[in-house]
């Protein structure tokens, strides 16, 4: 029998996007699965009425806690209140194309990998591919209005149902379209919320996944599964979300706790091993595992006033 596998989406809003997101699990996935989304933006009613309406569990955030600790409440569903095999966490702007899901959850069930990514497909190479889906979008930030349209079923992107694993290619993205085991959790712990409300949370992710030393000889790349990427419609399309100044404050913040920019690391511990003092009431421990989540309210009040 298959094992259980959650498929984890956080929303901002763009309920349109999130319909055609879960759509493209419901139209792909044979292997058992169940759903799991937080809606990440206050007062977001449309979006939570219409998770009522399908029966899918989630969770609705009073304030704007930001994306990695929306993570985190998927990852608490998954592992701490669930008992989940895998976890797949998905972006409410991706499309999850034929084969890919089953051939990620298929390789967490059958190998001892416990970090499976897919090949993104974002809406800039899609339209340099197929010059005449262009016109299914407006602009260089590619805005995306007519939802009665599939352009990625109209000018499908090929790809092989065999699975093909690539190696070299491990830990290649962790939160667009990635399947995780539950190891994950054990050996990395949380999303470090300082990186309020996103940007950069990624790369931290992977920079602590390289530094734990086991997870990059037990994660792979599937060659054959894809998704096609409609590119930040939070930011695009979408009043509340990220903006160049947090931005900016990600980047300085990962630098301080890396020692260097992203490739350009110095550290090898958090903060060079050393705790850092974000406020008066906020220590930051110098773990690459992290285990808490107690000061994630405090965190995002202090993000937002920055």
């Amino acid at each position: 029998m298959d094992k259980t596998t959650l498929i984890g989406i956080v929303t901002f809003g763009n309920l349109e996007f999130t319909k055609m997101a879960v759509e493209s699990i419901e139209e792909t996935v044979t292997k058992p699965y169940e759903f799991y989304i937080v809606v990440g933006q206050p007062n977001d009613s449309a979006t939570s009425e219409w998770l009522e309406l399908k029966g899918i569990s989630h969770k609705v955030h009073s304030i704007n806690m930001g994306f990695p600790s929306s993570v985190n409440d998927i990852y608490d569903y998954a592992w701490k209140h669930n008992a989940f095999d895998n976890l797949v966490i998905m972006g409410n702007d991706v499309i999850a194309l034929p084969h890919t899901v089953d051939s990620l959850i298929h390789v967490m069930n059958t190998t001892d990998n416990i970090w499976a990514s897919a090949s993104e497909v974002s809406v800039k190479i899609f339209c340099a591919m197929h010059p005449e889906a262009k016109r299914h979008f407006t602009g260089e930030d590619f805005i995306f209005t007519d939802f009665t349209a599939r352009p990625w079923k109209e000018f499908p992107i090929e790809a092989p149902s065999e699975i093909s694993i690539n190696k070299d290619l491990s830990l290649k993205d962790c939160h667009n379209l990635t399947i995780f085991k539950r190891d994950i959790f054990d050996l990395l712990g949380y999303i470090d919320a300082n990186f309020y409300p996103a940007y950069f949370e990624d790369n931290d992710f992977v920079r602590r996944a390289i530094l734990e030393g086991s997870i990059q000889n037990r994660s792979v790349f599937l060659n054959n599964a894809t998704y096609f990427h409609f590119w930040s419609r939070t930011v695009k399309q979408e009043e509340g979300g990220s903006t160049h100044s947090f931005f900016s404050n990600n980047h300085n913040f990962y630098i301080k706790k890396w020692g260097g920019d992203v490739g350009k690391e110095k550290f090898y511990v958090p903060f060079d091993g050393n705790p850092y003092n974000l406020a008066p009431e906020i220590t930051l421990k110098p773990n690459i595992n992290i285990t808490s989540r107690e000061n994630e309210v405090k965190i995002a009040e202090y993000w937002k006033s920055v």
